[in-house]
């Protein structure tokens, strides 16, 4: 059976509903019967009756053997479907559930097929939000499902996330209007939704007026061609990717070194390397260079650094406690490793696959010396008044863990990102779904993707 996209499974469940007992078809009033998670025919490809009833674990079975063997298929015909990451293709494979397996290329569909053809993913928002059903009663729901689609589509998507307006609908609650279908904050959305652009000259349906070459990269792709590809726009590229440390010469031409330089400069900043500058790849050309980060030095004495009584003090615990601010863990270095660079040390052992035993040694030195840069620690937020009687005092950092870490702590954190528009069931469980539903929330706000809901993921959740 073909890989399934989970993130796509997580969006169907959200938004089709369980029903365990089969039920006829709400337009017909008869057929199709229904059952599970949308199900019309049985593993051996029987249609349902009315009075049939199946488990939870059989309505799951029957979704994934579904989409794997009906909704799947069809999306291969996508251009570039195989290098899309698996929040991608489960957006689409939601929207296909939901309207069509064959929707690629059929007619009425001609806007989001021009954007997945094209890879216009800063139109996908705006693209998605079409198919809504306007001006129907379930356009309201259609609206928030096209727009949970998109919000997982770019999550994780460099350069490209949802609107402002979409994630303020996403979050937000819902004001009934009287006479309307649709509430006061879609109303509000629509009002300042996305449009989408027009197509990229040189592709599929693009073009330039008058056959000209354009002037400013982005209105075509560019890619190694016989002949090569020529133009200010290459210039443009060339002259990008040699700040970004390329060692190629700006004139004007894309050859093979020049592909080679898109390709690099590609894989440092996780795109697809597949050296074409489309919309993705000229967005993240277009950014300043970061300059590295001074290294770290390793501790002079070459001692091993822990909790001890009394604290250890020294520069090497001063450069550490810097290290760790660095890699976006809020510490102060102050050159004393008492209980709070316990507790760095250890969130930052964790989030690197380590041993989490607050001891700093060989290994974790040299995770410090290879960290990518992070922002500066957020400042500690005011003080709050003690706690009521019975709450808890200690804010526990959440992440998977075996056995699963409950509690409702848990839920506060499920619900908030159910909030953000990411599928996730509510169940106080920390389980692999709330897991992916975690990171794809640090993805959408350019948290670090690690899945540990620490300090700053639960300030961008507000909990």
């Amino acid at each position: 059976m073909a890989e399934v996209p989970t993130p796509g499974l997580d969006l169907i469940k959200t938004f089709e509903g369980l029903s365990l007992q089969a039920y006829p078809d709400p337009k017909t009033g008869n057929l199709p019967i229904t059952i599970g998670w949308g199900s019309t025919r049985d593993r051996n490809g029987q249609p349902f009756k009315l009075g049939d009833r199946i488990t939870r674990q059989e309505a799951d079975e029957l979704l994934l053997l579904q989409a794997a063997n009906s909704y799947l298929p069809p999306q291969r015909n996508i251009p570039g479907w195989s290098t899309m990451n698996a929040n991608q293709q489960g957006a689409i494979l939601s929207f296909a559930y939901n309207l069509g397996a064959r929707f690629f290329g059929a007619r009425g569909f001609e806007t989001i097929s021009r954007v997945l053809r094209n890879q216009e993913w800063q139109n996908i928002e705006a693209a998605l939000i079409l198919y809504r059903n306007p001006g129907t009663n379930v356009e309201e729901g259609l609206l928030r499902r096209r727009l949970s689609e998109a919000n997982v589509f770019l999550a994780g998507t460099p350069g490209v996330a949802l609107s402002a307006a979409g994630q303020r609908y996403l979050a937000g609650g819902r004001t009934p209007v009287p006479g309307s279908n649709l509430s006061r904050e879609a109303q509000t959305y629509l009002a300042n939704r996305p449009t989408v652009g027009s197509p990229i000259a040189g592709s599929p349906g693009g073009g330039s007026p008058g056959g000209g070459v354009p002037g400013m990269p982005g209105s075509r792709l560019l890619t190694l061609t016989d002949p090569f590809t020529s133009g200010e726009d290459v210039r443009q590229v060339q002259q990008a990717l040699v700040r970004w440390g390329a060692t190629i010469t700006a004139d004007g031409l894309f050859g093979p070194a020049t592909r080679q330089a898109v390709e690099q400069f590609q894989r440092s900043q996780g795109l697809v390397t597949d050296g074409i500058v489309g919309p993705q790849t000229w967005a993240l050309l277009q950014r300043q260079p970061t300059p590295p980060p001074p290294p770290v030095t390793p501790p002079p004495q070459n001692r091993v650094l822990r909790l001890t009584n009394p604290f250890t003090t020294g520069e090497d615990v001063r450069t550490l406690q810097q290290a760790i601010a660095r890699s976006g863990i809020a510490v102060t270095a102050d050159g004393i490793f008492g209980p709070a660079t316990d507790r760095a040390v250890r969130q930052f052992q964790a989030s690197r696959g380590l041993v989490a035993d607050g001891i700093v040694g060989p290994q974790t030195w040299a995770r410090l010396q290879n960290q990518p840069t992070a922002s500066p620690p957020a400042p500690s937020p005011a003080p709050q008044p003690p706690p009521a009687q019975g709450t808890p005092t200690h804010i526990r950092v959440l992440r998977l863990t075996n056995p699963f870490t409950r509690g409702d702590d848990v839920r506060a954190v499920q619900q908030a990102i159910a909030r953000a528009g990411f599928a996730v069931v509510a169940d106080g469980i920390f389980g692999p779904a709330t897991d992916r539903a975690v990171r794809q929330f640090q993805a959408s706000r350019r948290l670090s993707v690690d899945g540990i809901v620490g300090s700053q993921t639960r300030r961008a959740l507000g909990v």
